[in-house]
């Protein structure tokens, strides 16, 4: 560290002995604090002893997870224990906690590849298979892990962790009743835990228990420890924050204030000076592919693919190893109908990075579009566990509940969404669409009323006001209606799904259909099932051809997109002329739908930027 940093060094250590030890909140925060400022070491320790307070303290364990992530160290207890299996490669014991110390780390296939080696030489150790059974798990080979779980079974009985782990490799290899019962005995162990009743409640949604889901539902919400307070334990990522769980998100890196500056800018709006700070930032930031990532991200803002694909690429030249660069890469892909390239940039993110709520919403659309339905569930499913609050993922399985028409069962999730989420413009539309298709007219035209009391602006509460008018006759009313939606979103979007880009949920999110419109290939349908089987070796070749392919593509998106540029341009005079203000006001209203999230936590453009090197704030 610089000689001019030892001094702030020295004073940021000394929070630590200011801060209660007892408290994991504390510990996590100053732990934040410590990473923000680029005392990593000491932010490790920081997690670790918040964990070992608590060792149900998520937060701390993602940020943790995080850490390691975008710091690329090694865990000092990594290099701690490898030393040890050096000098004696027969101590189980030293192999177990280099193998939980890789499991701490994120590093699964490491993890995997040590506890193998302890049960291979002592079938017996119950830990061992215990800890290989929750990595298996994580890395979904679900039947592996099961065999595991069920060896240790008799040295864990009295575990609520070990119950509700089992209790989840049953629900996901689709024994619903074994799951129950496992969660229900973890339960009766301890009820204090979340993730028990989380878990259980979806395993009654399934069997049509729809008041013991959406009972169990408010209890994990009551419980969960991530979330009771979200401002005093904070979060690393930006995604977690809010509510997330997505490992692949980006913070603002202390090594460069424009970066910080500029993400600042980017999530306000102020795109043409988010870039004028990413340009610097690109002098000084090491990561140089954290940067092309966020100038990304503002080009998609600006509906810009072409653009963002290009930097993008970049960010893949420079760590062809960076999961959100693939994950973006596949949405613009996925928007722009190449669906191949969209799978192969999906599952490799998926491989870099299978704890991302987002990547596993937007591979479960692809994988629905194919027609690949219960897998697309699956993933729709496993990533709300990694992400519970993850608002695309719980609409997009809502609507593949609408099109089987479990409407109990949607009426389920709606409610659990809004014990979660409170009133919003979208949850009003999506309970009115529910009682359109239960031809329940009232009850839907007053939900309808108050979607457009929470955002006059939401489109898609236009145009089902309209389908409500046409079915009882009142076609002026209808057409009224649909005009309204027309103005500001030209098409209906009900029943499509979503496409994530990492950030929060807008009123005019990328949306897809249901379908695909021309019939899927069997290689493409192939490529899926081969990669959510964990087989990646299927994608290699096609990585080396995407990359290949990335200036021709980027030539195609950039004259598919000058196009209606063209014929803008040449509709501009006539448009001048009749100067409609409603049009105005309409166009106006789309810009401003564009910042509204689903808790309407848009920010007005007369705010003052935000310093986020000052947003941190611990009670110290």
């Amino acid at each position: 560290m610089p000689e001019r940093n030892k001094q702030e060094r020295y004073v940021l250590l000394g929070f630590a002995e200011r801060v209660d030890r007892n408290d994991p909140g504390a510990l996590n925060n100053l732990g934040v604090l410590y990473y923000r400022k680029g005392v990593y070491d000491e932010a490790i320790r920081q997690f670790k002893e918040a964990l070992k307070i608590d060792p149900r303290f998520e937060l701390a364990r993602e940020n943790l997870l995080y850490l390691f992530s975008e710091t690329k160290m090694e865990d000092p207890d990594v290099s701690r224990w490898k030393k040890e299996v050096e000098k004696d490669p027969a101590n189980e014991e030293a192999l177990l906690r280099l193998g939980v110390s890789y499991q701490n780390m994120g590093r699964l296939d490491e993890a995997s590849e040590i506890l193998g080696q302890v049960v291979g030489k002592n079938p017996d150790h119950y830990m061992a298979r215990i800890h290989l059974g929750s990595v298996l798990k994580a890395q979904g080979f679900y039947q592996q892990a099961l065999e595991h779980f069920l060896s240790a079974a008799d040295n864990v009985s009295k575990s609520s962790v070990f119950h509700t782990d089992l209790g989840e490799i049953y629900y996901n290899l689709g024994k619903t009743d074994e799951a129950i019962s496992e969660l229900r005995t973890a339960i009766k162990i301890d009820a204090e835990y979340w993730r028990s009743h989380f878990l259980l409640s979806f395993a009654f949604g399934d069997l049509g228990y729809y008041q013991d889901a959406l009972e169990e539902s408010r209890v994990a919400s009551n419980l969960n420890p991530s979330f009771q307070n979200m401002e005093a334990n904070l979060a690393l990522s930006d995604a977690a924050g809010e509510g997330g769980r997505s490992l692949g998100q980006d913070i603002p890196s202390l090594e460069s204030t424009a970066f910080t500056l500029g993400t600042a800018y980017r999530q306000r709006g102020y795109f043409k000076e988010a870039l004028k700070e990413f340009r610097k930032a690109l002098q000084d930031m090491p990561e140089k592919d954290r940067v092309y990532i966020e100038m990304g991200k503002v080009h998609l803002a600006e509906k810009d693919g072409a653009e963002a694909l290009a930097l993008l690429l970049k960010a893949l030249e420079v760590n062809p190893d960076n999961p959100e660069a693939f994950l973006l890469c596949g949405t613009i892909y996925h928007e722009a109908g190449e669906h191949r390239k969209a799978a192969v940039c999906y599952l490799q993110a998926f491989r870099l990075n299978s704890a991302d709520a987002d990547t596993m919403n937007d591979l479960g659309v692809l994988l629905y579009q194919v027609g690949l339905v219960e897998e697309a569930e699956r993933m729709f499913k496993k990533g709300l566990n990694i992400n519970l609050y993850n608002l695309e993922l719980n609409y997009n399985y809502l609507t593949s509940i609408l099109f089987r028409e479990e409407y109990m069962m949607a009426e389920n999730l709606l409610q659990r969404l809004e014990a979660f989420t409170g009133k919003s413009a979208i949850l009003y539309e999506k309970r009115a669409l529910l009682h359109y298709k239960l031809n329940r007219m009232t009850l839907s035209l007053f939900d309808i009323e108050s979607a457009l009391t929470c955002d006059k602006h939401h489109a898609d509460a236009h145009y089902l006001k309209g389908l409500i008018c046409l079915r009882e006759d009142n076609f002026r009313g209808a057409i009224q209606s649909i005009l309204e939606g027309a103005a500001i979103y030209p098409e209906y979007t009900g029943m499509h799904f979503l496409i994530s880009h990492g950030e929060q949920v807008t009123t005019d999110s990328v949306r897809v259909d249901s379908k695909l419109r021309d019939e899927p290939d069997d290689e493409l349908i192939k490529l899926l099932q081969a990669g959510t089987s964990r087989r990646f070796d299927t994608i290699r070749e096609s990585l080396e051809s995407l990359f290949a392919d990335g200036k021709d593509d980027l030539k195609r998106m950039k004259d598919r997109a000058a196009i209606p540029k063209a014929a803008s341009a040449a509709a501009k005079p006539a448009a001048a002329e009749d100067g409609n203000t409603k049009e105005n006001e309409a166009a106006d209203a789309k810009k401003k739908s564009g910042v509204k999230t689903i808790e309407d936590m848009s920010v007005s453009e007369d705010d003052d930027p935000v310093d986020l090197l000052e947003d941190l704030k611990i009670d110290l």
